[in-house]
């Protein structure tokens, strides 16, 4: 064991007691550190800077590191966007956590300007994560987290002013900003139970941080007449319906297109939509001739715009997969392209005049995409960042599909 500190003696003059495991103490070249004495050991954070004192790429903190990124990438390559991966925002929630747990600390010190400053340190964090993260269930994981952060840094800011005496200041904050409704004046009395009411108000916000789950198992299980659903830690029992399958049957085939005649068909008791008769007597949808230009036309006007703007979209992005020779990601953006290629081709005929879908295949894309989104409704009540992922991840329309961000898999179970 020689060369490993041992830190026995320090801990037997300083015994545990959960009311007393705090103190600020001096390091060795005279800095302020935070210790935190534990049932079998110590926990140490720096009073100022990042929690850990290490430094990150060689800058104070992740987030004027990832800054430093935007202003080299603006100023060689201004047209590119900032994107944060997954990665980069599992990164961040780690950050704000170390933050997190050290406002906890100084929390428990009352040291109100660095609660302040801590909570505005991931409020920071959080914000940055919004404003940048490439797939919107990082924001989704992240965003219910600040609320919790926004009432401590007001509760902090509001104890800052009563320190200074500013007692009806603080009265506005705790009224207008933390929901408190009563009045306070600015007597002693008054002023010690506006702290006791800004301290209470605050102790549901200091709940352990949440969990943060970037490429986390989940499962969509059905057990008899219940769907057994877990998603980032949440879990949900829901009666089986018929849209709950058709999701089931996507979420099983990530990224491929289904018809909604094979949706329909994997139904219980589904009625096999019936083809129009052919002029020589037959059936099958190979053959169709008569009804087959009766319906609704295959894309309306809407549809054909967004069609083409994806397009554009996707253009612009081989042209950048190709700059920096990322193969993987320009052969993904040219299949996408060739399928929205082939839907334009499907709906328009000679002429550029809009091809019509029959009446029977209009009943099953309208049946199935009620179906899917009643279901994706009833599992948003349930789960809320599976709600939101479904319903940016799933589409519908005469070809359905799941198609999940390629930066944030979802390993489902069924």
């Amino acid at each position: 064991m020689d060369g490993v500190l041992d830190i026995q003696e320090f801990l037997d003059s300083w015994p545990y007691d959960a009311e007393r495991n705090v103190r600020i103490a001096r390091g060795a070249n005279g800095r302020e550190i935070i210790l935190v004495r534990q049932p079998m050991g110590l926990e140490q954070y720096e009073a100022d800077g990042r929690p850990d004192g290490r430094r990150v790429h060689g800058e104070e903190t992740l987030l004027h590191f990832h800054r430093a990124r935007i202003h080299a990438a603006n100023q060689s390559q201004p047209a590119v966007v900032f994107e944060l991966t997954s990665t980069d925002c599992a990164d961040i929630f780690d950050e704000a956590t170390a933050f997190f747990h050290r406002l906890l600390v100084l929390f428990y010190l009352k040291e109100w300007a660095r609660v302040e400053r801590d909570a505005a340190q991931v409020l920071c964090l959080l914000e940055f994560a919004r404003q940048y993260a490439r797939c919107a269930e990082d924001r989704v994981q992240l965003d219910p987290w600040r609320p919790r952060i926004t009432r401590i840094h007001t509760v902090a800011r509001a104890m800052i002013l009563l320190e200074k005496g500013q007692y009806r200041d603080a009265s506005l904050i705790a009224r207008d900003t933390v929901g408190i409704p009563r009045a306070f004046g600015p007597t002693a009395s008054d002023c010690g139970k506006l702290t006791e009411a800004l301290l209470e108000s605050a102790v549901g916000s200091l709940a352990p941080c949440p969990v943060f789950h970037p490429h986390g198992e989940s499962s969509f299980i059905r057990q008899d007449d219940y769907w057994t659903i877990r998603y980032h830690g949440h879990t949900a029992f829901l009666k089986c319906t018929r849209g709950l399958r058709c999701l089931a049957v996507l979420l099983r085939s990530p990224d491929r297109e289904f018809h909604v005649s094979e949706l329909l068909a994997n139904l219980p008791a589904a009625q096999t939509p019936s083809w129009p008769v052919t002029t020589n007597g037959e059936h099958g949808p190979d053959l169709a001739t008569v009804g087959l230009f009766d319906g609704a036309p295959i894309l309306d006007p809407q549809a054909k715009a967004e069609c083409k703007r994806r397009l554009g979209e996707l253009r612009q992005e081989m042209e950048e997969a190709e700059r920096f020779n990322d193969r993987h990601r320009a052969a993904k953006a040219n299949a996408e392209r060739e399928v929205i290629l082939q839907h334009l081709v499907s709906a328009v005929g000679l002429g550029g005049r809009d091809r019509k879908t029959s009446s029977d295949a209009e009943r099953a894309r309208s049946a199935v995409t009620k179906r899917i989104k009643k279901a994706i409704q009833k599992i948003a009540k349930a789960i809320p960042p599976l709600g939101h992922h479904l319903t940016v991840r799933i589409k519908t329309g005469y070809f359905c599909s799941y198609k999940p961000h390629p930066d944030h898999p979802v390993a489902w179970k069924f």
